[in-house]
């Protein structure tokens, strides 16, 4: 794709090509819009369609148009260096190493995360309740189980906090090399990681606590298959779950072998901590 250039058109000018007007006038030439807060709008095309474009609006009947070539930008780059770090509990979660890594206060344990792998960074309400519900928890000498599990974070936590055994699950087989890469980058090795379904840990595979960071449509269709992964009494921890879906939610926990004993939530987002009572 060639670079973007801008087409300005006067405020006096802009109205009548608002809307159908200038969508069919542009015809098939690609482009995208805005009205500036002066009036003027503001029209983005690739530097090859530019003759055409400029001939389009002419013939709609716009005048003193100016042209501005924009300069290439890594909106991705430029957003993941907005990141900053971010503490939750006894964990700094930071998406940025070298000049800009954030020092950790006495007592923190700064895990590096990249910024380009977002999800997980705590950037996120539903990691930093996924993250307090397993630190809420004795993990210690106990098995754990991360479903979904992005680049880790969890995991790294659990293996952290004194898990025996800590497992990475992802369908993902990019998640899970990602996983195994940032473990190593950060020094936890005791993590053990694996792409693909529930099935893929083992027939006889059980956990004292499984958690997941995960919206309620992915989430609820793997509620039952999660249980008979746990132990009599073991503990679901889950978010990415809305708090004005509460009580669906809940229901749907009951219905499937799981007693909600604990909630956090963190502005529209839950949290919510689950005994299983079943073998």
């Amino acid at each position: 794709m060639s670079p973007a250039v801008r087409i300005e058109v006067p405020a006096g000018g802009a109205a009548s090509l608002e809307g159908t007007g200038l969508f069919e006038g542009m015809g098939d030439v690609p482009f995208s819009s805005t009205v500036a807060a002066d009036g003027r709008l503001l029209v983005w095309v690739d530097r090859d369609d530019l003759a055409d474009a400029l001939s389009r609006l002419g013939g709609l009947g716009a005048v003193g148009l100016r042209t501005f070539e924009e300069a290439p930008r890594d909106w991705v780059a430029e957003s993941a260096a907005l990141r900053k770090a971010v503490a939750v509990g006894r964990y700094l979660l930071d998406p940025h190493d070298g000049a800009l890594a954030t020092r950790p206060a006495p007592g923190q344990r700064r895990l590096f995360l990249p910024a380009a792998r977002a999800f997980g960074t705590g950037s996120h309400e539903s990691t930093r309740l996924a993250l307090r519900l397993l630190a809420a928890e004795d993990v210690r000498g106990r098995r754990v189980l991360d479903v979904g599990c992005g680049t880790g974070t969890l995991a790294f936590v659990a293996s952290l906090e004194g898990a025996a055994r800590a497992v990475a699950l992802d369908l993902d087989v990019d998640a899970a090399l990602a996983t195994r890469e940032q473990g190593r980058t950060n020094g936890v090795t005791r993590v053990d990681v694996f792409a693909g379904p529930l099935e893929a840990l083992g027939r006889w595979a059980r956990f004292d606590v499984i958690v997941a960071n995960m919206i309620q449509e992915e989430l609820a269709p793997l509620l039952s298959g999660l249980r008979k992964r746990l132990v009599r009494g073991g503990r679901l921890l889950v978010s990415g779950q809305l708090v004005e879906r509460r009580g669906e939610w809940e229901a749907l926990l009951r219905t499937n072998g799981l007693s909600p004993v604990r909630s956090m939530t963190e502005n529209e987002w839950l949290g919510t901590a689950s005994v299983s009572s079943d073998d």
